[in-house]
């Protein structure tokens, strides 16, 4: 009987700690400013379904989302809202986990899944060397293929080896596409090679690695190493896959894969420090149908400009963006057609000296500007410009519903990090 006493005290003391828990975090979030997206011009219906990230307070402390209707801060909830929270930053993933729970447990990062209206599909490469060496022979680098048939729930399970995987320190995959019946998985791989001239220095070389896997067959058809990198002497190359499929969404299906090749200059000063300087960068395009590497078809002022510029992949486009004095100028390649298509489209509306993040989504180009008008005024400005003519279909800014006159104040406090369309 005193046992069951005790156990009772227990369960009280802990709905008490809890219940006083709740009430101390719901009056510490009442003291935190609301912030919303308040449409300035435009059309609100394209930020309806618009979600910002972000932190408040000293080094953004405090995250938090930000939409049209309001703001709500992640740890508002307490613990327990953290076990049913949204794990994937895209909407999609999150439903799929709500409705197959078997086939998503596990699975972490968006850019190893590929979903379609039939299928979804995850690759990820598990295992590796513990200190350079092989402590168990089940520490081998081994592919885990899983797929699922979205309509009938059949379900494709299966682990590869990896040809060669004993080289590399590491193996990441990239990007996850289903061409045919095959899929590829395009990995990032890493080694160290023994430089023999000199004894004391080794260099690290890391590769873009396209495999095709026969899902019938349950095996790598083909391997292919479509790019190297290296950092050997004091020139050395860094390879980037540039936005896999897109910057909002890397689960849809592409036919092509595109990345950025940039070759980097280290160079000592005087202090100690090491400073990294761009020489030059190329841009290459996979097709993944085809199987071979795809020149892009551009003048020479054309590939004069991509130098300066940064490159999204939307869909089957590609869009060149420089960054200018006063505006963005967006130049439209069609990947399917392998050419320009149009003139440079001028964004106005965005000033490119004040550019926190921007992201191009079924063809138009969404863009948060910080302006700082002094120490204490900070505006933080959303807009969206139609790719196909450069007008402005929406423009809006961060405001603070309970700001008391301190609204400057909190937007000063505010960092925005990311966003998202759902």
């Amino acid at each position: 009987m005193k046992r069951y006493r005790n156990l009772a005290v227990i369960a009280v003391v802990t709905t008490i700690s809890l219940g006083t828990f709740f009430t101390k975090v719901a009056m510490s979030e009442s003291k935190l400013p609301k912030f919303y997206l308040k449409t300035e011009n435009g059309d609100s219906k394209y930020v309806k379904n618009l979600v910002l990230s972000g932190g408040y307070g000293q080094d953004g402390g405090r995250g938090l989302s930000i939409t049209s209707a309001g703001s709500e801060y992640r740890d508002t909830n307490s613990i327990l809202s953290e076990l049913d929270s949204e794990y994937y930053d895209l909407k999609k993933l999150n439903d799929l986990k709500k409705k197959e729970r078997n086939f998503m447990r596990g699975k972490i990062s968006s850019s190893q899944f590929y979903i379609d209206k039939d299928f979804a599909w995850h690759a990820e490469v598990k295992g590796g060397r513990l200190d350079g060496t092989y402590e168990h022979q089940n520490n081998h680098f081994k592919m885990y293929i899983d797929g699922l048939d979205l309509q009938n729930k059949d379900r494709y399970k299966f682990k590869i080896d990896i040809p060669g995987e004993e080289n590399y320190s590491y193996i990441d995959v990239e990007d996850v596409q289903l061409i045919g019946k095959d899929l590829v998985v395009t990995t990032y791989q890493n080694k160290t090679i023994d430089n023999n001239t000199k004894s004391d220095v080794n260099v690290d070389q890391t590769e873009l690695v396209m495999y095709r896997i026969n899902v019938n067959q349950k095996k790598i058809v083909d391997r292919k190493v479509i790019n190297r990198s290296s950092n050997d002497q004091k020139t050395h190359t860094h390879t980037e896959l540039q936005n896999t499929i897109s910057e909002s969404d890397q689960t849809i299906p592409s036919k092509f894969s595109v990345y950025k090749k940039a070759k980097l200059r280290d160079t000592v000063q005087t202090n100690g420090e090491t400073t990294t300087e761009e020489i030059s960068n190329e841009v290459f395009v996979f097709n993944l149908e085809t199987d071979k590497e795809e020149p892009l078809n551009l003048s020479k002022e054309q590939k004069e400009q991509l130098k300066r510029s940064n490159v999204i992949i939307d869909k089957d486009n590609l869009y060149f963006i420089t960054n200018g004095d006063k505006d963005l100028s967006v130049l439209k390649y069609n990947l399917n057609n392998n050419k320009v298509e149009g003139v440079p489209v001028l964004a106005s509306k965005i000033n490119g000296n004040n550019l926190s993040n921007y992201k191009i989504i079924d063809g138009k180009l969404y863009a948060i500007t910080n302006n700082v008008e002094g120490p204490e005024k900070s505006n933080k400005e959303f807009s969206i410009i139609d790719l196909a003519n450069g007008q402005s279909v929406f423009e809006g800014k961060i405001e603070v519903k309970n700001s008391k006159g301190n609204a400057s104040k909190a937007l000063k406090k505010l960092q925005i990090y990311d966003f998202k369309v759902e």
